[in-house]
């Protein structure tokens, strides 16, 4: 049963991601790889991965993007929250991302090596008893680096992302079946069955349309986007999307929170596809843990609820500063 569900939710998730290709080099591209305080670190003895400096401060913020595949492009705001604050902040963009090398080789798609290649960048930086924040598979990517490497951190920030894959995206689907009923409702149709027929026949009904909304009310509902944002999002590379998935469905850190070892800041959103129930949970699974919920967020809330996201952020790395 469980493998029909994880190959059906990998069917769907291609279906999504299909549209998606890879993106040309532009002038933003050109632009940012003369930028300064840019770093080419070399990973895994043959790659360079893109990284930033970004301000100076006794506060070292090293940011994972979402995807796989996205780019740091979508942190663009995090300056003007934080310089204030003396935070030094490092974007980077993971191996076949928009702004590092490409590779096809399957081999590197995995969750253990990922984390390797945070430690690499890591001490390319220079960086230690720093501060990491995951957002999405980032945070999926910032768990897994606490849960091996925690004597390098002063404190771990997860951003819109849960603790069991199975979970968060099941109520992802029951969310895009609410859209798909009221599409159908406008067009006076009825589809008997939406919550049983399973989700391989559940993508016939995802059109262009009910997309765009699922976009619009849980991954970035201020309208219009950010001209940053948009550009962040034309750069996501999808296309070894494929090889990830299995693991990207039925990942479960459930039984490895209690393992996480520095001060922890879970952020949610209430609008957000990671349901608010999931944050608790991590908030009540992960010693010296503190949750905050965006009340207008929703998978981008740094973009679409930042009156509420950044001061979050602040306030537990002042705190987590002067206990330290």
């Amino acid at each position: 049963m469980l493998f029909r569900w994880l190959l059906s939710a990998s069917l769907l998730f291609c279906s999504l991601l299909a549209a998606a290709q890879s993106p040309a080099p532009d002038s933003s591209y050109q632009a940012k790889m003369r930028a300064p305080g840019v770093q080419m670190i070399t990973i895994d003895g043959k790659y360079k991965v893109w990284t930033q400096k970004v301000g100076a401060g006794k506060i070292k913020l090293l940011v994972l993007h979402g995807g796989p595949g996205n780019t740091h492009e979508y942190f663009e705001n995090f300056p003007e929250h934080l310089a204030a604050e003396g935070v030094e902040l490092y974007y980077y963009d993971q191996l076949n991302s928009f702004h590092s090398d490409k590779t096809d080789d399957k081999s590197v798609w995995t969750i253990p090596r990922f984390v390797e290649e945070i430690e690499q960048v890591r001490q390319g930086l220079g960086l230690d008893h720093f501060y990491l924040l995951g957002h999405s598979w980032g945070g999926m990517l910032a768990l897994e680096y606490a849960a091996k490497y925690p004597q390098h951190l002063k404190g771990l920030i997860t951003s819109n992302i849960g603790y069991k894959a199975t979970v968060f995206n099941q109520h992802r689907y029951g969310l895009y079946i609410d859209i798909i009923r009221r599409h159908q409702a406008k067009e006076g149709k009825t589809v008997a069955g939406l919550d049983t027929m399973g989700l391989r026949n559940l993508t016939t009904y995802i059109t262009p349309a009910v997309q765009t909304e699922f976009r619009q009310l849980h991954m970035m509902r201020l309208k219009p986007e950010p001209p940053v944002f948009t550009r962040s999002q034309a750069h996501v590379i999808r296309k070894y999307a494929g090889v990830m998935l299995p693991t990207m469905v039925s990942w479960d850190f459930s039984s490895r929170l209690a393992s996480i070892q520095p001060p922890t800041l879970v952020i949610g959103s209430q609008y957000d596809y990671v349901p608010v129930a999931d944050i608790a949970y991590m908030q009540r699974h992960i010693p010296r843990c503190q949750q905050y919920i965006c009340p207008a967020g929703s998978h981008y809330a740094m973009w679409d609820d930042p009156q509420h996201y950044f001061p979050a952020l602040i306030k537990f790395l002042r705190k987590t500063e002067r206990k330290s």
